[in-house]
């Protein structure tokens, strides 16, 4: 039989066509009903991780804040230790290093180690002064040329000694470009206590720096006794120390009062200046005299703390008056030894999260409970293990006798300096211990209990890292 092409009389062609065509029916009908009736699913997201995975020492059963150790990048736990601390207040003069006979890790004798493997059930008991009163510091006006974003960072470390001890704080920043900077700035310090004044300008850095002397002295109340240059990173210990500092020098006179650095080196390049960052401090009739010549030392090439330096020594007969206590801290990424040499601790430090790091808001925390004054003592146990408090819990390779003063140079030397050139500031030294153990204070917490909790963790990236978590309380 014969088929004509013109009539698409071509076998089975309309049944399939009318196959495909009920299918598509079928299957736009389907996608359709889907498209309105099925419920919508927002794209899976996987919750937040909050701490990555942290492993553990067999041995460790108790609870731990994983949080805690993840932000302090512990990650392998080989051993935690617990251990309370009960502190002794009392009006008797306490040295700063004192020799206990009773261990701080090892299990006391006649105790029995806890169930969890973790904590030690015999609190120590520790001496220090009854905590002195607020100081009252509004004789006092503080200067510092910073930006926004770096007045921000610097207000906890400021709160320590600054907050709520009637002191000012002037700072001259660079102009703030955001909406928010200079209100949300002025808004934490309030609400931490710290009276301060923040005033733009166009003015350099440097340039900022010096123009803090008429800004302070312009703004200086009748009882304003001293203004004092600081950087965002100095670091006032106890501001009742320094209160007590000042008392003893006469501020009816011009006086220029500051540290020099502990390095030689340093001094050869900058001279007898009062280094920046240790403080600066200038009575009010020096405030006067430097006003008064501002503009032909604004004109000078010198800058920052050496441009003050060289407009005293040019145009006034004052020269400096050295105090030991205030610190530059021109110290190479360990400043250990310092920290740890048990002697009578600095009015200020610098340098502490640029040379080296010391965390000092979190060292400060314990002082919550037992006042500046307990900040940096030293207890040297039984067992070896020395603390000195807010900074780090070591044991010496070879223990120096107790009569030993001699504080343990760690620091690297700068700039070519030899050890000779921190003598007139730091000594007498002793050498490094390099197989000295150490556990460094890493976090700090005032506890809503009036407790003060401290963690100290000594590194070990091949077997994990060891904690130290001390729970200070009043007795």
């Amino acid at each position: 039989m014969l088929f004509s092409a013109r009539d698409g009389s071509v076998p089975g062609a309309s049944w399939a066509w009318k196959k495909v065509l009920r299918f598509g029916i079928v299957f736009l009908f389907v996608v359709g009903f889907a498209a309105v009736l099925w419920p919508s699913v927002d794209s899976v997201k996987l919750p937040l991780q909050t701490a990555p995975n942290i492993t553990l020492a067999t041995d460790i059963a108790c609870d731990l804040d994983y949080d805690r150790l993840a932000s302090m990048n512990v990650i392998k736990v080989a051993q935690y230790t617990r251990r309370e601390v009960i502190l002794d207040m009392t009006d008797e003069p306490v040295p700063y290093t004192q020799w206990l006979e009773q261990p701080l890790l090892e299990e006391p004798k006649g105790t029995e180690g806890a169930a969890d493997g973790c904590s030690i059930p015999a609190p120590v008991s520790l001496r220090v002064p009854q905590p002195r009163k607020l100081a009252d510091a509004s004789h006092i006006d503080f200067g510092v040329a910073t930006s926004v974003e770096r007045l921000n960072e610097s207000l906890d470390a400021f709160a320590h000694w600054a907050g709520y001890t009637r002191t000012r704080i002037f700072a001259l920043i660079e102009p703030d470009r955001s909406e928010t900077g200079i209100r949300d700035v002025k808004a934490k310090a309030d609400g931490l206590g710290i009276n301060l004044h923040v005033i733009e300008s166009d003015d350099d850095y440097l340039n900022r720096y010096f123009a803090l002397i008429p800004l302070l002295r312009e703004n200086a109340r009748e009882t304003t006794q001293w203004g004092c240059i600081i950087d965002d990173d100095t670091f006032f210990l106890s501001m009742s120390r320094l209160v007590d500092a000042l008392a003893k020098y006469d501020h009816t006179t011009s006086m220029y009062i500051g540290g020099l650095s502990e390095s030689i080196r340093q001094i050869a390049a900058f001279g007898i200046i009062g280094f920046g960052g240790a403080g600066v401090f200038l009575s009010k009739p020096l405030m006067t005299e430097i006003t008064n010549v501002y503009d032909k030392c604004s004109a000078m090439d010198f800058t920052g703390d050496r441009r003050i330096a060289i407009c005293v020594y040019r145009y006034t007969q004052t020269r400096l008056t050295v105090d030991h206590r205030l610190r530059q801290l021109d110290l190479i990424n360990d400043a250990s030894g310092f920290f740890e040499s048990g002697r009578e601790p600095p009015l200020t430090v610098h340098h502490w999260k640029s040379w080296f790091h010391a965390d000092m808001p979190k060292l400060a925390v314990v002082s919550e409970l037992c006042g500046d004054s307990c900040l940096l003592r030293k207890w040297h146990f039984g067992d070896g293990w020395i603390l000195t408090n807010g900074f780090s819990v070591i044991k010496y390779h070879a223990d120096p006798d107790q009569d030993d003063v001699a504080m343990e140079q760690t620091w690297e030397a700068h700039n070519g300096a030899d050890d000779e050139s921190y003598l007139h500031e730091l000594g007498p030294l002793r050498r490094k211990d390099d197989h000295k153990q150490t556990f460094q204070l890493l976090d700090a917490v005032h506890e809503p209990n009036d407790r003060v909790t401290q963690w100290y963790v000594k590194r070990d990236e091949w077997n994990g890292d060891q904690v130290l978590e001390l729970s200070w309380r009043k007795r």
